[in-house]
C-alpha cells in the first residue's frame, strides 16, 4: 500500500513538473494582450473576429481556471496593465479604464484628447504614479508615436525628435525612468525619460511584439515570425518557436512565468523560467 501511494505521489509531482513548465489555455478569439493581479488572477484581451465591431472583450482566468468575461462591447482590445485595481485597455484609438471592482467600464482618453488623433493604439505601461505611456503604431510603416497619459487628463506625444527611428512602436516596458520600446520594424529601443536620450540596443525581431524583462534577461516576441527571444547584454537567443504570432506578452506576479498569448491560435502559453 505504501509502495502504491509512494507512486501515485511521485506520478502527481512529476505531472505537476510537466504541466507547469508549459501549460496552453485554448478557446480565446484573437488574445493579444495579458496581465496578472496580485492575487493570480489572469486578464486576457480578446480582439474577437476580424472586422466585426464591438466584439471584443476581456476575459479573467481565476486561479481555479473559471473564466468570468470582465468587460465585453469592445471594439479591438489590445494592450492591457492594471494599476490601482483598474484595467487599463487600449481600444483602437482609445484607451478604456475598467473598475475591476464593479465590473464597469468608461473611455479614460478620447480620440480627441490625444494631441495627433491615433491611428492603432497598441501597447500600454503604467508608472508608480498613475500616468500611461501609450504606443500607436500607425500605420506599422512609419507614421508610430508615443503618448504619455498624465494624470491630470493632459496627453503628451513623447520622443518627437526621434520619429525617423520610431517607425511603429508596438511593445512598451517601463523600467523606472527608463522606457524600453520594440518596434514592429524589428529594432529594440531604450529611452530615458529624464535625459530624453534614445538609442537602439538590438534589432532583428521582425513584427516585434511584446516585451517583458527579469533581472537583466528581456523577453521579446515577434508576430511575424511565431517566436519568442530571451535577450541578455544585446545578444538575442531563440527561446520558442511554436507560435502562430506570439503577440504581447507579460510576466507572472513572482516573474517565473511569461504568459504568450498566440493571436493566430487562440491560445495562452504559460512557460516557466526556472
Amino acid at each position: 500500500m505504501f509502495m502504491k501511494l509512494l507512486w501515485i505521489l511521485l506520478s502527481l509531482s512529476m505531472l505537476s513538473s510537466s504541466v507547469f513548465a508549459d501549460v496552453v489555455i485554448d478557446g480565446f478569439k484573437m488574445p493579444e494582450s495579458v496581465a496578472q493581479d496580485k492575487d493570480g488572477n489572469i486578464y486576457v484581451s480578446e480582439i474577437g473576429e476580424r472586422d466585426v465591431d464591438k466584439d471584443g472583450k476581456i476575459t479573467m482566468i481565476d486561479k481555479s481556471g473559471k473564466r468570468i468575461t470582465i468587460v465585453d462591447d469592445l471594439y479591438d482590445p489590445k494592450g492591457l496593465v492594471l494599476f490601482d485595481n483598474k484595467l487599463y485597455v487600449t481600444d483602437r484609438d482609445v484607451v478604456v479604464e475598467v473598475d475591476l471592482k464593479s465590473k464597469s467600464s468608461a473611455v479614460y482618453a478620447g480620440t480627441m484628447q490625444f494631441p495627433r488623433s491615433p491611428v492603432f493604439l497598441n501597447d500600454i505601461d503604467v508608472d508608480d504614479k498613475g500616468n500611461l505611456y501609450v504606443s500607436d503604431s500607425g500605420d506599422f510603416k512609419s507614421t508610430g508615436q508615443i503618448f504619455v497619459i498624465k494624470t491630470t487628463g493632459e496627453i503628451e506625444t513623447i520622443f518627437e525628435d526621434e520619429r525617423n527611428l520610431i517607425k511603429a512602436p508596438n511593445g512598451l516596458l517601463l523600467d523606472g525612468e527608463t522606457l524600453y520600446i520594440l518596434d514592429w520594424a524589428g529594432e529594440f529601443f531604450q529611452a530615458d525619460l529624464n535625459k530624453k536620450s534614445f538609442k537602439k540596443i538590438a534589432d532583428g525581431f521582425n513584427g516585434g511584439d511584446g516585451i517583458a524583462k527579469v533581472k537583466g534577461t528581456f523577453f521579446l516576441s515577434s508576430w511575424l515570425e511565431g517566436k519568442l527571444y530571451k535577450l541578455i547584454d544585446g545578444k538575442a537567443e531563440l527561446v520558442s518557436d511554436k507560435f502562430e504570432a506570439a503577440a504581447d506578452i507579460s510576466l507572472s506576479q513572482d516573474n517565473k512565468k511569461v504568459y504568450v498569448p498566440d493571436m493566430k491560435a487562440g491560445t495562452l502559453t504559460i512557460l516557466d523560467l526556472n
